[in-house]
């Protein structure tokens, strides 16, 4: 049951009624339990200042909009149209953000494995910038079966060990000025694409640096 704050406890039958005793001047503070409410007892329209959610916030239709003070969400957040946050920052401490497979992610890096042929995969577990640490002079030849959206920029960071002397090559939907000879050890190396939504086009290399 929810219960009404102040509150009064008539003494008997003797006990006159009043509407300070009813608690109908002032402002009453209703407690309500977390059982007790029901998605129809919700309005349409509910503002909240600083909500907190522990299991998890499922948002259907309409997106998620918070604009100050944040929301703390230790569960987990699904939003199936959109999600905007204008003041104060959303705070995940756990159970993620889940992002559609094909959503490659911005200001985000991922390690890829140096082998003889890369083949570069874009979704929500892989950032825009790839490391990719060369080992010996080996060469390799890297490729894309999908492209991002145009507009996504891929930066491919080479490290070279000791050796040096990697030869890179750039075959499926990539568009570039050639080869990309990484000659010098234990030097970074880095490359930039920009997607036009058919290919991965080259926009810069630099020379050895460190």
């Amino acid at each position: 049951m929810a219960n009404v704050t102040p509150g009064y406890t008539f003494t008997g039958t003797t006990d006159p009624i009043t509407f300070v005793k009813l608690n109908l001047i002032a402002q009453p503070t209703v407690a309500i339990g977390n059982d007790e409410i029901t998605s129809a007892m919700i309005a349409g329209s509910v503002t909240l200042e600083s909500p907190t959610v522990t299991g998890g916030l499922t948002v259907s239709t309409g997106g998620l909009t918070v604009s100050a003070g944040g929301a703390n969400v230790t569960g987990g957040v699904t939003v199936a149209d959109g999600l905007t946050v204008s003041t104060g920052g959303a705070a995940i401490t756990a159970g993620g953000i889940t992002l559609g497979v094909g959503t490659p992610i911005n200001m985000a890096a991922s390690t890829e494995t140096f082998t003889g042929t890369i083949a570069l995969t874009f979704g929500a577990a892989k950032g825009n910038t790839r490391l990719i640490p060369c080992s010996s002079n080996t060469a390799s030849t890297i490729s894309a079966a999908t492209v991002p959206a145009a507009g996504y920029l891929l930066i491919l960071r080479f490290t070279t060990d000791a050796t040096g002397g990697n030869v890179i090559t750039f075959s499926t939907n990539f568009k570039s000025t050639g080869t990309y000879t990484l000659s010098t050890a234990n030097k970074y190396y880095s490359i930039v694409f920009v997607s036009d939504g058919t290919n991965l086009i080259e926009l810069s290399r630099t020379a050895a640096a460190g």
